[in-house]
């Protein structure tokens, strides 16, 4: 199936490969770790989807040998590329959910074809990493090796301090190859210059880096928001200069022209369709109380935990019944986001130790008051919760919504 079809290029979907065969010559720079980098000379650029995302022990790469020319060469063959001049990337995201996103402004056109799943090895930029470059490969890091790869995530962190130990490895790092990628491939139909490219890549990446910001989704090696995942790929191409045509070079792709405009603008909006197609995520399911707090632990299975320690055996069981119903109520979603940011803020410094305590404090009251539907009672809540103020912020968040949902239904002196 086509996709896109011009004069510079034809973008085409078959089976597990998205490819564009260029017309003209073109400036590609790329992060394939095959004829990538910034080159005049390929035919090719493809997106292949070379595994399932989770548990497919089976690759193809096994089959053909256990290098990484044994897997190009192999892939290109079943793809019908050329090996020499095609750069090629992999991803276990589904072709199918691949979307294309187009920016125009006068004599300006940049399209971008993405694929993206986030759910398997989401990170932020600066997180602690699993795995470390050697000269025969790669190897997971020791926790211990080294400053913050050796950290580990808590949960009883002092509520009001910055916790730069919220940003360790919470969980094992993912397999190398990931099992979630976000694929960019951007193309303008203008001649670029080389740094103008390197330009725009920034963009690129700025673009995808909001969109994974804006659905709030939660990094799986830190307690902060991820901006990417670990093994995300971009090229981007802009036809060669023809000078006897009357062609010039674009110089610039910063935020400020129209160029970088364009290239952010069609990234966002491609990666945030590919969310939603390929994860289910979106904007709307992204509005609970869980997906604010889940990263800072309080989750459906801490909340759970903390119902059957705070209530009686029957509310434990209808607040359990209901959990899904709570975790999504607007209001209660809106302050648990609300809490989350006071936490971001005071982890990196914004909000100093001083006033941190009040916020958590006040903020978690104004939960369990939004649980409870009775904003009047938020004083009370407030007091009810200072002598647990002890508790990590995630925990105490969990404890306001079980507090709220139990007051819900009961009146207090």
């Amino acid at each position: 199936m086509w996709i896109e079809d011009n004069e510079r290029y034809r973008l085409t979907r078959q089976g597990r490969y998205l490819s564009a065969v260029f017309k003209r010559p073109h400036r590609v720079l790329s992060t394939c770790r095959l004829n990538g980098g910034l080159r005049e000379d390929l035919t090719h650029v493809a997106n292949h989807q070379s595994c399932e995302g989770v548990a497919h022990v089976v690759r193809e790469a096994s089959n053909v040998g256990h290098g990484l020319e044994d897997y190009h060469r192999a892939a290109c063959a079943a793809g019908g590329l050329p090996p020499n001049s095609t750069a090629l990337m992999a991803t276990a995201a589904n072709m199918q959910c691949a979307v294309l996103a187009r920016a125009e402004h006068a004599d300006l056109a940049v399209s971008v074809v993405a694929t993206a799943g986030v759910l398997g090895n989401a990170t932020r930029a600066g997180d602690p990493a699993g795995w470390h470059e050697q000269r025969d490969g790669s190897r997971p890091v020791e926790r211990g090796e080294s400053g913050s790869a050796a950290s580990t995530a808590t949960a009883s962190a002092p509520v009001g301090q910055s916790n730069p130990e919220r940003t360790a490895c919470a969980l094992p790092a993912p397999p190398e190859a990931g099992a979630g990628t976000i694929v960019t491939l951007v193309f303008i139909n203008q001649p670029c210059t080389p740094a103008c490219l390197v330009r725009a890549a920034t963009l690129a990446t700025e673009g995808k880096s909001a969109a994974v910001l804006d659905l709030r989704m939660p990094s799986l090696q830190s307690a902060r928001l991820a901006t990417g995942t670990g093994t995300d790929q971009l090229a981007i191409a802009a036809p060669l200069l023809r000078a006897d045509a009357g062609e010039w070079e674009r110089h610039w792709a910063g935020s400020h022209n129209t160029l970088g405009e364009l290239v952010g603008r069609a990234t966002h909006e491609a990666v945030t369709r590919c969310l939603l197609l390929q994860n289910g995520v979106c904007a709307e399911l992204r509005r609970t109380l869980c997906a604010a707090l889940g990263r800072h632990g309080c989750d459906e299975a801490t909340l759970r935990a903390l119902a059957h320690a705070e209530l009686d055996p029957p509310d434990a069981n209808c607040f359990e019944r209901n959990l899904l119903a709570l975790i999504h109520d607007p209001l209660s979603a809106a302050a648990a986001y609300g809490l989350a940011e006071i936490l971001d803020l005071v982890d990196v410094g914004v909000l100093h130790a001083e006033v941190a305590r009040e916020s958590i404090l006040n903020q978690a009251a104004l939960l369990a008051a939004a649980v409870a539907v009775k904003p009047d009672d938020f004083a009370w809540f407030r007091e009810v919760l200072q002598p647990r103020l002890h508790l990590a912020p995630g925990r105490l968040a969990a404890l306001a919504v079980v507090l709220g949902f139990e007051h819900k239904w009961n009146t207090h002196d």
